[in-house]
């Protein structure tokens, strides 16, 4: 048991009866004499700044506590033996510890100057907004109640949705998840074009079709693809869906970017509201009205001072204050880690079908009102017939090994335009093939060197 009678060093005694003791050791000999085994050796760390044992004397052995006043008046606090000496919270530390020797631990770490000021006014002392905001950063405004000053209302801001986000004890990838999911720019990415272009390809976004879009669409298949146009099995939408994207790519390319677009604006939407159910309110039930979710809070004097006694610890900030709190749900966040499972409730429709009517709109003007086509419906058998057997920018060989790309069928022409490897090996010439001529080009190419394509 330590002893308080022999010199051990200089040190200031500031409580020591039966049970406990508290010391503050001023030099070398006396923290070596207190400190817990495992501090002996630390003389070097916790010589900056002050630092006193809290000694339970009615244990065998004997249990020491610590606190540590760093330089920039920061308080560490460490348990006891039995708690392997781990850093705790203030509350944590005070748990097992009687009101003599709390009352000593108050005046060692004394109070934050928010919370002076705060308990000036419960006392009928008049305040001012500037003294409260230089008190505290994150008090906006403060409106002095002279009838009633524990009323006295106070509004607290945050810097950003970080700066409140950080109050829960949320998943490191929570906060930049969140942030992304509120940009002003295009928000998190939840699926991108090439899950869209997939989703077209087998015939899923003509699911989301409106009624009269599908009419429309079955009157362009009617024309192009006549066995495919009732739309009425699930095949007959995946296989016109991927004629449409070989013969007007561009079109199909602006309806699967718009609905790319609209899939992540919906997910967005479902994201803001789990976040929002989750942290939005949460201090509502301690007293903290929200005005703007993530930034503008309001309360009062009296509800702060009883949010400091919930947390026991009256040298904390008022941010440090609500972390505490925050940090006791650990049902919180886990948006990042579950972002596949938000799910789309309100995509909308009129938006992505608008986008499609225009598109389609397009592929009739090419179909019908332009000269692209010399004959849509020759173009369409051919197409169909060469991309049955072959993809097109795939490379291929002739029987004779000869290498050769198809590029597209041409629509002015519906002449079969591929590039061919030279004999030489200087590179590619363009080729331009009736569908005969590429049957036979297929068999014999060294009779259809002259097909050189110069339009």
């Amino acid at each position: 048991m330590p002893d308080t009678k022999d010199f051990h060093g200089m040190k200031n005694i500031l409580l020591d009866n039966e049970d406990w003791m508290v010391v503050d050791p001023l030099d070398y000999d006396s923290f070596v004499y207190y400190a817990p085994e495992k501090y002996k050796g630390s003389w070097n760390q916790f010589k900056e700044g002050d630092t006193y044992f809290i000694i339970d004397k009615d244990k065998e052995p004997t249990l020491t506590y610590v606190i540590h006043k760093t330089q920039d008046n920061k308080i560490e606090y460490y348990g006891n033996e039995a708690q392997k000496h781990r850093g705790l919270s203030r509350f944590e530390f005070e748990s097992d510890l009687p009101d003599e020797v709390k009352s000593v631990v108050d005046n060692i770490v004394g109070q934050s100057d928010v919370y002076k000021l705060l308990l000036a006014v419960k006392n009928g002392e008049e305040v001012t907004s500037n003294q409260m905001e230089r008190a505290d950063d994150l008090v906006w405004k403060f409106t002095y109640n002279e009838k009633n000053p524990t009323k006295s209302m106070v509004k607290l801001q945050f810097e950003d949705i970080e700066d409140y986000l950080k109050l829960f004890d949320i998943d490191e990838y929570d906060i930049p998840f969140a942030e992304s999911v509120y940009s002003y720019y295009d928000g998190a990415t939840f699926i991108d074009y090439d899950h869209g272009y997939n989703e077209w390809n087998e015939g899923y976004l003509l699911y989301q079709f409106s009624d009269d879009n599908l009419t429309k669409l079955k009157q362009i298949l009617r024309l192009i693809s006549p066995s495919t146009a009732k739309l009425d099995t699930d095949e007959s939408k995946e296989e016109s869906s991927r004629l449409l994207e070989k013969m007007f790519s561009n079109e199909v390319d602006y309806i699967i970017t718009d609905w790319t677009d609209e899939e992540n604006n919906c997910r967005n939407n479902g994201a803001k509201e789990w976040i929002e159910s989750d942290v939005c309110d949460y201090f509502s039930n301690y007293g903290l009205i929200r005005q703007d979710c993530f930034r503008d809070y309001y309360t009062t004097v009296s509800i702060l001072l009883s949010l400091y006694n919930n947390v026991g610890d009256k040298t904390l900030s008022l941010r440090e204050m609500l972390k505490n709190i925050g940090h006791r749900d650990t049902n919180i966040g886990g948006w990042d880690e579950n972002r596949w499972d938000i799910s789309c409730n309100d995509f909308d429709e009129k938006s992505f079908n608008d986008s499609v009517e225009r598109q389609l709109d397009k592929i009739f003007e090419k179909i019908e009102d332009s000269d692209e086509f010399t004959d849509v419906y020759e173009y369409s058998n051919i197409f169909n017939r060469i991309t049955k057997n072959y993809h097109l920018n795939n490379r291929y060989e002739t029987k004779s090994g000869r290498e050769f790309f198809i590029r597209k069928i041409d629509p002015s022409t519906n002449k079969i335009v591929v590039q061919v490897f030279k004999k030489d090996g200087g590179g590619l010439e363009d080729r331009s093939y009736t569908e005969e001529e590429f049957n036979n080009f297929l068999v014999s190419p060294e009779l259809f060197e002259g097909f050189i394509r110069i339009n």
